[in-house]
């Protein structure tokens, strides 16, 4: 299975590719970033820029799995998950985990709701780490 970390380079992103290389199972890691070469093997190093979504459907091409993690700028966040979004399902991911907030200094932590209205899950299910099964 080919896994995909997408916004690789920062501090999560580097974590959950890390985590990923120490799980067994054989799982090939694609490290998605704006600074590929940055990228220590085994993982693969592929070039993707929220700020340029030409380039997100080819970083994500031949994914099974594709995490999505946003950045951090308030600003940009809504178009870029929008482009990386859309760059997945162009690429035909199969699988697609999207983090819908990143950061510190939040108060109050709050379950994760559908875009645009309330969560109908009472209860959401979590998990400790990324999931690879």
């Amino acid at each position: 299975m080919k896994i995909g970390v997408s916004g690789a380079s920062g501090n999560l992103g580097r974590a959950v590719v890390s985590e990923l290389l120490q799980r067994p199972g054989g799982h090939e890691v694609v490290a998605i970033t704006r600074t590929p070469e940055t990228v220590s093997r085994p993982a693969q190093g592929r070039f993707g820029d929220y700020d340029r979504p030409e380039s997100l459907a080819e970083a994500y091409a031949g994914l099974d799995r594709l995490l999505i993690i946003p950045t951090l700028d308030a600003g940009k966040r809504g178009a870029q998950n929008v482009a990386a979004i859309d760059g997945a399902v162009r690429a035909g991911v199969k699988h697609i985990v999207f983090i819908s907030a990143a950061g510190r200094g939040r108060k109050s932590r709050r379950s994760a709701s559908p875009i645009g209205g309330a969560s109908s899950v009472s209860s959401p299910r979590r998990r400790r780490g990324p999931s690879c099964g």
